[in-house]
């Protein structure tokens, strides 16, 4: 071949990388091999198979490899956390995984939906779980006193109540107006109330012989009067109170004027002693136009003196009209009023 090469000059040209000796035989140039010496000698080094020259002394990359000596891969475009062999691979380091080795795989005994890791070997949790491995459910934000079966939520412990367990339930029997609790099954008592369960009320500071229905009060008991209850009331059984016609005496303190009678129908007056029926009708008493001026009279030695009773809502006072005052004598309601001096 060499020697057909050398016998056809014509087959040789500018682009021809052998010379012809004396021989005939065909010699290649520095840099070429082969038959026809058109194979070049790629650079020292130069991986055979990931690359290949055109010219001598020169190393050129397939497709997918680089590097000087086209020694190093070109891995799969992505490829986060990988390395490769052959173009175009992705062979994922330890901790890694998926195609392009960007998915971090977790701590092997991490809850696989219940967790998840953003790097190797770790476990984070998902909204709603807890605990080292993910496994235990987390509690709604602020539970105080409660569990959980499922994800934010709140089951209250024993004793405690309310949307966040918050609330302590009150031992049994605790008055839920007057009393209240701090802690499971204890019973306080607010201000103004005392008890086992807070139903029974303070009384008035110094309050003697009274009971309250609600704080501060002093409900005298029978016999006793006065804003403490400290006056013992026996003053018609002490006094020889004349009340008349069978009234009844009741005692009372001594600012409320020590006694009332209590009168028996038909009559009136401070010791009932007035009979409705002898009483004379005799006029009006101004200014209190509707109030009747009832008339009797009593004589004493020196004087003649009139006790009007006035008479209106069911109530009368006593008034005394001394001789020569101006009395109006009403004698029929339908008639008209004579005017006397």
């Amino acid at each position: 071949m060499e020697k057909q090469a050398c016998e056809a000059p014509a087959t040789q040209n500018e682009s021809s990388h052998y010379v012809c000796d004396d021989n005939g035989d065909m010699k290649c140039l520095p840099g070429w091999i082969g038959d026809l010496c058109d194979v070049p000698i790629c650079k020292k080094g130069c991986d055979p198979i990931q690359g290949y020259c055109k010219r001598p002394s020169e190393c050129r990359c397939k497709l997918g490899f680089y590097g000087e000596m086209c020694n190093k891969c070109i891995a799969l475009p992505g490829c986060q956390h990988g390395y490769c062999n052959n173009s175009f691979e992705c062979k994922c380091l330890e901790g890694w995984d998926g195609i392009f080795c960007s998915e971090p795989v977790c701590h092997e005994d991490c809850h696989p939906s219940k967790g998840y890791c953003d790097w190797p070997g770790e476990c984070r949790c998902r909204l709603g779980w807890t605990g080292d491995l993910c496994k235990e459910c987390q509690p709604l934000p602020g539970c105080m006193h409660g569990t959980c079966s499922k994800p934010l939520e709140c089951k209250c412990e024993k004793g405690w109540q309310g949307i966040l367990c918050q609330i302590p339930v009150c031992s049994e029997g605790c008055h839920r107006d007057r009393g209240y609790c701090r802690k499971p099954n204890e019973c306080r008592c607010k201000v103004g109330w005392w008890g086992k369960n807070c139903t029974q009320c303070f009384a008035y500071p110094g309050c003697v012989h009274g009971t309250c229905n609600r704080p501060w009060e002093c409900n005298c008991k029978p016999g006793w009067g006065g804003m403490l209850c400290d006056q013992e009331l026996k003053y018609c059984e002490t006094n020889n109170v004349t009340c008349q016609n069978g009234a009844t005496c009741v005692s009372l303190p001594e600012e409320d004027g020590n006694y009332r009678c209590l009168c028996a129908d038909g009559y009136i007056g401070r010791n009932c002693e007035v009979d409705k029926k002898k009483v004379e009708i005799v006029g009006l008493v101004p200014p209190k136009p509707s109030l009747m001026l009832l008339k009797s009279t009593t004589t004493t030695p020196s004087t003649v003196s009139e006790d009007l009773l006035l008479e209106g809502d069911d109530e009368y006072e006593e008034e005394t009209i001394k001789p020569n005052s101006s009395i109006v004598s009403l004698v029929n309601e339908n008639e008209s009023l004579n005017e006397t001096i």
